[in-house]
Formats: C-alpha cells, structure tokens, sequence
C-alpha cells in the first residue's frame, strides 16, 4: 500500500463556558386546605386559590405565566383509639384538598413582595424557586462557537509542531457537560 495516501488526523477537544445572572423566576406554591368533608375543603381551597392567583395578576403577572397544576383530593386518617399493638386500624377525620401554581416571574425585583402577597392571600406552600436565564440558547450558542475555536487553536498548534498542514475538519461531537445550573430555594409557610 502507498502511505502516501494514507489521511493523518488529530483529534482535538475544544472548552468553553458561559455564565449568566439569572433574569427570570418559576415559583412553585400552592394552597394546601383541611375540612371535615371533600366539599368544604373544595370549597375552601377554591377561594383561597383563587385569591391566590388574582393577587399574583395584581402584582403584574400575566395570565400566559400562570399555569395551575396538581389538583388533588385525600382523606385524612387517624389510627383508632384502643388498639392492640401492630392493630394499624384507623378512621377518616376529614379531606384535604392541594391545588398548586407554577408563576414565571420575569421581573426579579419583585419576587419577594410577589411571595409575601401570595403567603398573605392564601399559599400555604411554597415549594420551590427556580431561577432561569431567559436567553439559555444564545448563551450556549456563544460557548459552542468559543469551544470550536479553542479546538481550531489546539488542532492549529499540534499540526505545526508536527510539521504538518492542517486539513479541513472531517467530524464535529458536542457533549454538554454542564447545561444551565438554576440555584434552588424551597421554602414552607404554616
């Protein structure tokens, strides 16, 4: 065979990364309601859900950034009175109702009174924040472009070194390592 036709290749691993200040918000919460019947816990759960949310459009919120999800009815137990050891007996006491609200929250400055007026008009569970930066793909679109020419320059310097000319690029693997990293709050209010 003619080794002179033979193709050399270097294979070359570009990195690069971006970091961004999260600009966005989702808060998870909810409202959480106990009764002694389905329907009164319903009932109450409807109200203070629906305060809930009102009071989320008032602080500017729009409707497209609501999004009610999770809705859920369940008897409450209590273990009967006088029973024998490992007797796991036990009696409905009444129904609790959970409904939950996922709000994006695109102005960061009014996150805390957001929460607090939620807290004020009802959620009783606030069950996480999530921060987001709106412009995720652009920003990893800059860290592709800077991680191919990492790579370019890594694959340019070993080619000259080895006295060799560098050729065109004949494949391209991306593996995201990282992807975006939200930072995570949970909270509890009674």
């Amino acid at each position: 065979a003619d080794d002179s036709r033979r193709v050399a290749t270097i294979d070359m691993v570009g990195q690069a990364s971006v970091s961004a200040a999260p600009d966005m918000a989702m808060v998870q919460s909810g409202v959480v309601s106990d009764a002694e019947t389905a329907g009164e816990a319903m009932t109450a759960n409807t109200a203070a859900m629906s305060a809930v949310v009102a009071r989320i459009k008032d602080a500017g919120i729009e409707g497209r950034d609501i999004q009610t999800s999770g809705f859920s009815v369940s008897p409450r137990y209590r273990r009967l009175k006088d029973t024998e050891p490992g007797d796991y007996r036990s009696e409905i006491i009444g129904y609790r109702v959970s409904n939950n609200v996922s709000v994006r929250v695109r102005d960061l400055a009014n996150l805390g009174a957001l929460l607090d007026a939620m807290v004020r008009d009802g959620a009783n569970q606030v069950g996480g924040i999530s921060f987001i930066v709106s412009d995720a793909d652009s920003l990893k679109d800059e860290a592709r472009k800077a991680a191919m020419a990492d790579a370019m320059r890594k694959a340019k310097l070993y080619a000259e070194a080895a006295g060799v000319k560098l050729g065109r690029v004949l494949s391209i693997n991306e593996q995201d390592f990282g992807g975006p990293r939200p930072q995570m709050m949970m909270a509890r209010a009674e």
